[in-house]
């Protein structure tokens, strides 16, 4: 019999006019730790969140136990990546990954290191990091462990690169994608020295996988700030993440207006960067690995939205017998974010709302 789950409880730091409300299963996994002579602390991600006022939803704990220490003092684990020092704790169902303070050698593929050290060190550890802004660490009597400036590049809203950005760039290839995702998701702007850095380098990006690749790309297009990719664009990484040349560069602004969808964001942004035949849209689709069903409603929209919207209850039936009714109401969406049709579109959307209303499509 599985055990309940238990209600969230939370226990509340106060430290430099900062709230840190941390799950209390984070507080028992760092107070047990340092009770078998161990060092641990919150870090990266949830540290920055807390710092911006935003409640995490993960919790990272970097710790200088070594693996085989923290699976033998917690009931439930799970070996996640234990050869680069990760063990997922499990209390009340809750995952926590608890990961070994580390140094990382020389990253002969652009991508990971070739040997994990591991290190008493939590500046070691915070040094190795991607961004400043996700090289703090938090530990509840301490307070806030910050040596790289990551809480003043916050509060300036700046991306910057750990130490050296040619270095942090060289060593992790996929940095690049992050830094246009963290602009995407939180407004940021990226330091000039880091942005030369990945202008630099952009053509390194081809050592990452493809399935990565789209999975920053999705990330960057649902973001609350979607029109931040068009860094891409100006930092020349465009010319090796797009498998084929971009023919126009994409103005974006209009892609924070459309709905929330993968699809319709897709659509809208390879519809701006001027690919129009559906073959090429579908070749740049599975070109990112995306799943047949996202490829084949992102050229269902692309489709609808090449040809003159119906204007008549028959050429609407038509539409949505060959596209069906979510495909057509997501390309009617494009359409009246980019002012395409703009002399159809209200008969379209009459039609169409009509449709449902009597229950036409159903």
């Amino acid at each position: 019999m599985e055990e309940p789950v238990k209600q969230n409880i939370y226990q509340s730091f106060e430290t430099e006019g900062f709230m840190f409300n941390i799950p209390q299963e984070a507080v028992t996994i760092i107070s047990t730790l340092e009770a078998h002579g161990h060092e641990a602390y919150l870090v990266g991600g949830c540290v920055r969140d807390f710092l911006m006022g935003v409640q995490p939803k993960d919790y990272d704990i970097c710790t200088s136990a070594l693996p085989e220490d923290v699976l033998v003092l917690f009931d439930r684990t799970i070996p996640t990546g234990i050869k680069h020092g990760t063990i997922t704790v499990i209390i009340n169902r809750l995952p926590f990954e608890v990961t070994t303070l580390r140094i990382d050698s020389e990253y002969t593929d652009h991508r990971r290191p070739d040997e994990v050290q591991f290190s008493p060190s939590l500046e070691d550890d915070l040094k190795r990091r991607d961004f400043t802004i996700n090289a703090i660490a938090f530990h509840p009597q301490h307070g806030i462990i910050d040596p790289f400036g990551g809480l003043g590049d916050i509060q300036n809203k700046i991306i910057r690169a750990v130490g050296a950005p040619i270095e942090r760039v060289q060593e992790d290839a996929l940095r690049m994608l992050r830094a246009v995702r963290f602009k995407a998701r939180l407004g940021f702007s990226v330091d000039p020295a880091t942005q030369e850095a990945i202008v630099a380098l952009s053509k390194t990006i081809r050592y990452v996988s493809r399935e990565r690749i789209l999975a920053e790309m999705n990330g960057i297009l649902l973001s609350p700030f979607p029109c931040e990719i068009r860094f891409l664009f100006q930092s020349g990484l465009d010319k090796y993440v797009f498998p084929v040349p971009v023919l126009v560069v994409p103005e974006t602004h209009g892609l924070r207006l459309l709905p929330e969808k993968l699809s319709v964001r897709w659509a809208a942004l390879l519809r701006e960067a001027g690919f129009c035949d559906l073959y090429e849209i579908r070749f740049m689709c599975r070109s990112f690995t995306m799943s047949t069903a996202l490829t084949e409603h992102i050229v269902a929209i692309s489709s609808i939205l090449q040809q003159p919207l119906p204007q008549n209850g028959y050429a609407l039936r038509e539409k949505l017998m060959s596209f069906g009714i979510e495909a057509f109401s997501d390309a009617l969406a494009v359409a009246e974010v980019y002012f395409t049709f703009k002399s159809e579109l209200p008969k379209s959307n009459a039609l169409l709302q009509n449709t449902i209303d009597e229950k036409h499509c159903t």
